[in-house]
């Protein structure tokens, strides 16, 4: 099953741009020629689809359009292409790709002929056609080319989006399926994407698939959408750390064993999560910024609250302290290769704040706290 949300509404209220060109087609303009460019290929991809659609509405795809690279086209196809007229519908509609690519062909007669021949047509279009230019660019143009390119009413570009403005895609696509989702997950999914929001949208409609009859989507389904459904229970393990809930700490724990996660792996894991609380702490009573945060935190950035939580929970000298019978049990499993299981659940009840009891207090009190 394939989920497939109508793309014009959502895109229109999540991107300006869009909503322009939404609003243009709804308006019924023709379209002589148009222009459509940017760097973000599903935008690019959506908006020809649009304006397709719209003038193709009454014709047929198999005889009315046409779509080809410029630079793949002679001159006198290109000339027979764009004087052709249309034979079912009000308008026929041709597609070039990449108009800028001349420009960068070898010269040659025919190429300036083409140039030229592009040129004389889009200053005086035919009246039965329309001319979609695609242009991708590798990269966003600067300040001053930009307002240049956009100064054009008939042309329409595309970029990357901005975090608050994917933020708004995420919700409006999650929305248009009936469909809400909890903060931290729209930040996780941002934080785990691709640039192209072609990755993104691919991520949302496996997102809504997955979450079945779930009114919300949470955290916990993004993090296995993205390709770490593995990773889940080490998450949620590492958050009941974080919260200091010694009960779910050691079931979590003794769970994560039972199943084969090797006791240096686990240490690992505990260890960068340790340092990881550490910094934040630092850094919540330095006030830097949030970009500093998400150098150190990554995909994390969203539990930035809980990770100086759990450092002024802990506190520094609690937090040194942890640090070093860390690096002790590591170095007696490398040094003995003997059991160490008991010594990190001991590690985890004292990390959550409780009463240090030994090792075989630990191991009883597993039995009051874990059932």
């Amino acid at each position: 099953m394939h989920v497939r949300v109508s793309s014009v509404k959502w895109l229109a209220d999540s991107i300006p741009t869009f909503r322009r060109l939404a609003k243009a087609v709804e308006e019924g303009h023709s379209f002589p020629v148009v222009l459509l460019g940017g760097t973000e290929e599903f935008l690019l991809s959506e908006a020809k689809d649009l304006v397709c659609r719209h003038l193709l509405r009454e014709a047929s795809a198999d005889f009315d359009y046409f779509e080809a690279e410029a630079a793949a086209l002679d001159s006198k196809d290109l000339n027979s292409q764009l004087s052709a007229l249309p034979m079912f519908g009000k308008r026929r509609v041709v597609v070039l790709v990449d108009p800028d690519g001349l420009k960068r062909q070898r010269e040659s007669a025919d190429n300036e002929a083409k140039q030229q021949l592009l040129k004389r047509y889009v200053a005086s279009p035919s009246p039965t056609s329309s001319l979609i230019l695609i242009q991708p660019l590798e990269r966003k143009p600067g300040k001053f080319e930009l307002e240049r390119l956009q100064a054009d009413a008939n042309s329409y570009w595309f970029f990357e989006l901005r975090s608050d403005e994917l933020a708004k895609f995420v919700r409006n696509f999650v929305a248009s399926a009936g469909k809400s989702i909890a903060g931290p997950a729209v930040d996780y999914l941002i934080e785990n994407s691709l640039a192209q929001l072609r990755d993104l949208k691919a991520k949302l409609e496996h997102l809504i698939l997955f979450a079945g009859e779930a009114a919300e989507i949470t955290p916990e389904m993004a993090m296995r959408v993205t390709g770490v459904t593995a990773e889940v229970e080490i998450f949620g393990f590492e958050d009941a750390l974080l919260e200091g809930n010694a009960s779910r700490v050691l079931a979590d724990a003794r769970e994560l064993m039972d199943k084969g996660m090797a006791p240096l792996e686990l240490l690992g894991r505990l260890r960068l999560l340790t340092q990881k609380v550490w910094l934040c702490g630092g850094m919540a009573a330095r006030r830097l910024p949030d970009d500093d945060f998400k150098r150190l935190l990554g995909g994390q950035v969203f539990k930035k609250n809980s990770f100086i939580q759990a450092s002024r929970r802990i506190g520094d000298a609690r937090m040194q302290e942890l640090m070093l019978n860390l690096l002790q049990i590591e170095l007696h499993l490398k040094s003995k290769s003997s059991d160490v299981r008991s010594l990190i659940l001991e590690w985890l009840w004292n990390a959550c704040s409780q009463k240090s009891s030994g090792t075989l207090g630990t191991k009883v009190n597993q039995q009051e706290f874990v059932k």
